[in-house]
């Protein structure tokens, strides 16, 4: 129990660090590029309008609209085409990747918070280990045994936000120092 608490802890401090909002774009870059999917599919779609209305564009600008107006329309009418076109993709696309987005939300809190709240409702009535008799005194023996530990013990609800708390400090202090190496490397190289 004391190293599924831990393993837990340290995994949602991973996806706290890295940030949820990070990860699902660089899942999201990952199925769109490698998974064949719909998603995909509209996007190479996009780029290839994309590339085909900029170079249309480009023919376009270099016609005169006075000496050629018959191919300066139709070219035109070809932009404005691609245009929508784009328009279209783009909201499927932003409708996919918002919905993409949200399961990948729903997976992070599943396999964050919702495995912490598993483990505790499981385990809450486990001792992850036993204090010393007299180490402390009784009420905090008696807190440290919520929720439903034996007395004298340390619970999983217990052990979480102590291991929480550890761990949390640890990533904060590593992500300070190395902040604060990054600053002085800059100012040694200038």
């Amino acid at each position: 129990v004391l190293w599924i608490v831990i393993g837990v802890v340290v995994f949602s401090a991973a996806i706290s660090a890295i940030g949820s909002d990070n990860l699902g774009e660089y899942i999201w870059y990952l199925w769109i590029t490698f998974v064949p999917s719909k998603a995909a599919r509209n996007v190479k779609r996009l780029r290839e309008v994309q590339r085909e209305a900029i170079a249309v564009s480009t023919e376009r600008s270099n016609t005169s609209s006075q000496d050629e107006f018959a191919k300066w329309a139709k070219l035109n009418r070809k932009v404005d085409k691609l245009r929508g076109e784009i328009e279209k993709l783009n909201a499927a696309i932003s409708t996919q990747r918002a919905f993409f987005k949200s399961q990948i939300r729903r997976v992070i809190w599943i396999s964050t918070t919702g495995m912490k709240i598993f483990v505790r409702i499981k385990y809450r009535k486990v001792a992850v280990f036993w204090l010393p008799k007299g180490m402390f005194p009784g009420w905090i023996e008696w807190m440290l045994s919520l929720t439903s530990a034996p007395r004298g013990s340390v619970s999983v609800s217990a052990w979480f936000m102590i291991t929480d708390y550890a761990i949390k400090g640890a990533v904060v202090f590593a992500i300070t120092k190395t902040a604060e190496m990054a600053g002085a490397k800059r100012k040694t190289a200038v």
